[in-house]
Order: C-alpha cells, then sequence, then structure tokens
C-alpha cells in the first residue's frame, strides 16, 4: 500500500536526519564550537607542540574521518548512496551541488514572486523530479551508478528521500513562512479561525456524525499531539505516515463496541469534528503541502484516501455556515480534487481517481480474531472475483477458495456473484432516495455446498 504505518515508532521522533557519519561530526562541531564560545575549551599540552588552538582541530578532524569511515562501512548500500548525494548537495565544486545550492538560495531570496501557493509547491516538485532524473543518468558524479548498490525498484524511493533532505530540509522553515503568508493573504487564516470556533461549538450530529461514538477529549488530546508533530516534519512522506496513523485512531476508535461496519461516508463526517476540535487553521497548508510534493506513487491506496479525506475536511470547515453546517462536499471542492487527481497522475502515469469514487472500504470476517478492515484501490469496472482476489492478497488469506465477498445492508447479507462488480453495486446503493447503510466483508463461505451467490 506504499506506506508503513508502524505504530511502535514515536509520533515526536520526526525526523532521523543525522546522517550516521555525518550527523555525528556535525554534533561534535557544533559542540566545540558552543565551547570555544564560552571560553570552556580543553587545554591540551603537548611538549613542543605549536599553539594549541592549532593542535586540536586537527587532531579532531583524524577522530572525524576515523568515526566517518567507520559508520561507512556499517551504513547499508542505500544509506551510502543517501550520504553520497547529501555530500554532492553541500559541495558547490560539483554540478549537482552547484544546481541544488543555487535553486535553494533562490527560493529563499524569491519567496514572494510566486502567485500562489501551489505554484510555488508544484515549482519545487518539478524540481525534485529533475534532480531525481539527473542522478539517475549521472556517470560522472554518481561513479559507480546507483543500480550497482541497490535493487532498481529501491532506487526511485531512495532519491525520493535525498530530495527530501538535500531540498525540503533546507526550505522547510521559508516554506511554512510562505504558505502561512498566502494563507493570512487570501483571508483563509482569518477563515478557517472564526469557522473553527463556530463549529467547535457544536455538538458531534450537527456536523454530520451519525451513530459512531466520537473520540473523547483524551484520544482528542493524542491526536492533536500528533498533528502537532507532523506540523514539524519536513517530508511529506513522514507526514502522510502520522495522518494514516491518525486516521486509522479515529476509524478504531467509531468501531469500537460497535456492530455495524462504518464506511466513508461516515468517515468523513467524524474527520471533520475531530479537525474541528484539534482547533489547527493550520493543517489546511499542511495538506497542500503533502498534496502537492508528495511522490505521486505513495498515492496509492490508503495514502491517498486519507489525504483527500482530510483534503475535504478541512474543505467543509472552510465552507461551515453558522446556520447551517456543510455535510458533503461541494461541486467546487470535487472538482478541485479531480483535476488534482489529474494533474498527478499526469507526472507518474497513476490512473485517475475521481474523488472517492475508486476506493472500497472491505472487511475481512474471522471466527477466531473478529474483523479487520482494509481500504482498497478498486475500478469501477472490477469485478467481484478480481476483488476476492486483491482481498487475499492484502489480508494474507491462505485458502482464498474457502472465501467470498458479501454485502451487508441494515436488513440482509448475501454473497456477490464473481462477475458482479461491487463499485456499480455501491453506485446504485449511493442513488437511491432513502440510502442504507452497508458495507463489504470478505469471509469465509459457510457451506460451499449449499451457497447461492447472488447477482
Amino acid at each position: 500500500e506504499g506506506l508503513s504505518t508502524d505504530d511502535s515508532s514515536d509520533e515526536y521522533d520526526d525526523d532521523d536526519e543525522d546522517d550516521y557519519g555525518v550527523g555525528l561530526e556535525r554534533d561534535l562541531h557544533l559542540r566545540l564550537h558552543a565551547s570555544r564560545i564560552s571560553k570552556k575549551l580543553l587545554t591540551v599540552e603537548l611538549v613542543g607542540a605549536r599553539p594549541r588552538s592549532l593542535v586540536i582541530p586537527r587532531a579532531l578532524r583524524g577522530h572525524f574521518r576515523k568515526v566517518r569511515g567507520v559508520f561507512s562501512v556499517l551504513a547499508t548500500p542505500e544509506k551510502r548512496i543517501l550520504l553520497r548525494i547529501i555530500e554532492l548537495s553541500q559541495d558547490k565544486t560539483s554540478y549537482f551541488g552547484c544546481l541544488v545550492q543555487d535553486y535553494v538560495s533562490f527560493v529563499q531570496e524569491n519567496k514572494n514572486c510566486h502567485s500562489s501557493s501551489q505554484d510555488l509547491l508544484q515549482t519545487i516538485r518539478q524540481f525534485m523530479t529533475q534532480m531525481k532524473a539527473y542522478l539517475k543518468q549521472s556517470i560522472s558524479e554518481m561513479n559507480p551508478p546507483i543500480e550497482s548498490y541497490i535493487p532498481e525498484d529501491q532506487i526511485d524511493p531512495m532519491l525520493e528521500k535525498a530530495m527530501h533532505k538535500c531540498v525540503l530540509k533546507p526550505l522547510y522553515g521559508c516554506l511554512q513562512s510562505v504558505l502561512h503568508d498566502f494563507q493570512v493573504a487570501g483571508g483563509v487564516w482569518q477563515r478557517l479561525q472564526e469557522n473553527l470556533a463556530l463549529a467547535k461549538a457544536k455538538q458531534p450530529h450537527e456536523l454530520g456524525v451519525n451513530g459512531a461514538r466520537p473520540p473523547d477529549a483524551h484520544a482528542i488530546h493524542r491526536i492533536r499531539r500528533k498533528l502537532r508533530a507532523m506540523c514539524r516534519m519536513y517530508s511529506p512522506e513522514r507526514k502522510i505516515m502520522v495522518l494514516l496513523k491518525v486516521c486509522k485512531l479515529i476509524y478504531s476508535i467509531m468501531q469500537d463496541h460497535e456492530v455495524r461496519m462504518f464506511g466513508a461516508d461516515d468517515f468523513l463526517p467524524m474527520l471533520t469534528y475531530v479537525l474541528v476540535q484539534c482547533d489547527m487553521p493550520q493543517l489546511d497548508t499542511e495538506i497542500l503541502y503533502m498534496m502537492e510534493l508528495i511522490d505521486p506513487t505513495l498515492l496509492h491506496g490508503e495514502g491517498g484516501y486519507y489525504l483527500t479525506s482530510a483534503y475535504g475536511a478541512m474543505s467543509l470547515i472552510k465552507n461551515f455556515q453558522e446556520e447551517q453546517a456543510a455535510r458533503i462536499l461541494s461541486s467546487a471542492t470535487r472538482g478541485t480534487l479531480h483535476q488534482w487527481h489529474q494533474r498527478r497522475a499526469l507526472q507518474r502515469n497513476l490512473p485517475s481517481v475521481d474523488d472517492f469514487q475508486n476506493y472500497m472500504r472491505v472487511a475481512l470476517q474471522k471466527a477466531d480474531s473478529g474483523c479487520t478492515a482494509k481500504t482498497l484501490q478498486v475500478q469501477p469496472y472490477a469485478t467481484t472475483e478480481e476483488v476476492c482476489r486483491l482481498c487475499a492478497l492484502k489480508f494474507r488469506v491462505s485458502d482464498p477458495e474457502n472465501y467470498g465477498l458479501f454485502l451487508y445492508t441494515d436488513d440482509s447479507s448475501q454473497q456477490l456473484a464473481a462477475d458482479t462488480h461491487p463499485q456499480w453495486i455501491k453506485a446504485e446503493i449511493h442513488s437511491r432516495p432513502n440510502r442504507q447503510h452497508f458495507y463489504f466483508v470478505y469471509k469465509s463461505i459457510p457451506n460451499m455446498n449449499c451457497s447461492t451467490p447472488s447477482s
């Protein structure tokens, strides 16, 4: 699904940027610099030596080289390539370093020359993509070539991480300031503050929350901490990983002590309610930052789904009215999402995604472990047979021949025939005047001999 959401990592571990020897050398240098300022440098007595101020740096340089060498040996091939690219980016005598340093300086010095936040971020995304292409093809600066160190399928993710460190890290403070200025100048910041205050006074059901129990104050505090930690991260990939954790936490709270499964129509109002309680207008630019700078290949699956969900929730808040809270996405918001998906798809030949229509929430039901659910990317013309194969892969079912896809509604359940189209069924249910609650369940077929799939 493109992104790992291992909850074992601390939400405040927002930066693993101290790159082995590079980070250690920099840390030692800073400590020595601070010591010189405070006049607490260790006095080194050497008989017949030259002045101490000359001896210490020279000795330390030797230690730096030794430490650097040790860490270079211990580092993985991917890490060694990453270190090499970072070194190149800081070396203005190299062509790559000259390009990166000149571009970073240009953005910092001409940060107000862009017409909008999107224009600025799209320009940066284009530059990173071009630099990745250059490094893949460069023989003079990347010798031996990258593919001699790591497998081909790992090259692009490694280069993307390198671009985050070389380009986004030095620019992040500047970008935060510029994006906020655009927010204020366009009146978005003030409107968000006002609407958040209005929406915070509303009850959950007034924001469209129906049936599910909202997170309590402790859970809201925990989510707010995660989102604040996310705001300190410069990597759009790491930001989306935090967003996934937050959304999965909300989903788990919704499902707690509930029999029925909640779908996308239930989740969007709940996410809106949670973001209102967090009271963080800066999330608007955070979402824009992720949408424009994330590598398009990471928009598959849950990453893209929850990112567009967060965009939709912030859109509802921006357009919130005192008299009547908007509970569905406006046509303008849907149009914006559609254009965004088309534009990002062109950058990496991704399939176009029309709002949330290409996503389907499916629950796995097992007698010994209860229910677990995943959001799957399912094309409109995909058959139930194809969806079952995808479910078997995602849920790691060892005996898929004994499983089927079932449609559960308020008052019935039925197994779907292999040649039916689940997305069409979902669209048909959505189009009914009195919509029912429904969900798809992938589970074992009770009796293979007696089951009669429904068409």
